[in-house]
């Protein structure tokens, strides 16, 4: 192989690992999103003594619940993308090394 295709081989690899890198950073960053509203719902709300904000406490402890429910399988879900974004990128950063090596050794022919 030439050369000039392993310097081409090799900026394209470059471009798909910044690719990768930054959906990476965007899939993170959305998990970490999730979580902090997760840490949010999870804040202790002390009890009243008037009923109607008793009451009032009380749905607002019904839809908390709710919200955490959804939101954890948002986390999962967006774990579970992470895991797999993170697979992605390690092996576009194997590819760009290859590549990388073999232009500072070429083989011979």
């Amino acid at each position: 192989m030439k050369t000039r295709d392993l310097n081409r081989l090799q900026g394209l690899a470059q471009l798909v690992h910044d690719h990768e890198l930054a959906r990476n950073s965007r899939l993170s960053g959305a998990r970490a999103v999730t979580r902090e509203k997760l840490d949010k719902l999870a804040a202790p709300v002390p009890l009243a003594n008037d009923p109607a904000l008793f009451a009032a406490r009380q749905a607002h402890l019904q839809w908390a619940a709710g919200q955490r429910m959804i939101l954890n399988q948002r986390l999962a879900l967006e774990t579970a993308r992470l895991i797999e974004q993170r697979r992605k990128t390690a092996r576009s950063l194997g590819r760009l090394e290859a590549l990388k090596r073999l232009r500072a050794h070429p083989p011979r022919a």
